[in-house]
């Protein structure tokens, strides 16, 4: 794997984090809201060890490093399953975070939502 800068990756390197029993942090970073029959908001993936050590956020590529917003739940969902999850859950409150598992990309850890302390 080609070196990344140490709290971001692309979204090949999140393939191989996957793979390594990382899961998908989904964070939401504005509330969403229904408008018409699509859902509009701003996420953004982190991927993150299930023991809480190093985690990275989803950028658009190594060269630009600008962090890779979803604005639709479809284009969220999309991404998740390209990732080889086979649920989605989105958080629509702004601060709220899910975590997803690629099954058969490691050992299954646990999918769900994310108590943190602090925000």
């Amino acid at each position: 794997m080609i070196e990344e800068a140490p709290n971001v990756v692309t979204e090949d390197g999140l393939r191989g984090l996957l793979a390594d029993g990382y899961l998908i942090e989904v964070v939401c970073k504005e509330e969403a809201e229904k408008r018409h029959n699509s859902w509009y908001g701003t996420w953004v993936i982190r991927a993150v060890h299930e023991d809480g050590r190093d985690d990275k956020m989803l950028v658009t590529s190594r060269s630009y490093l600008k962090i890779r917003e979803f604005k639709t739940i479809v284009g969220l969902v999309s991404f998740l399953a390209d990732m080889g999850c086979k649920t989605a859950s989105i958080p629509l409150e702004e601060g709220g975070r899910m975590r997803h598992a690629a099954p058969g990309r490691g050992p299954e850890p646990h999918s769900g939502p994310v108590l943190v302390k602090g925000d």
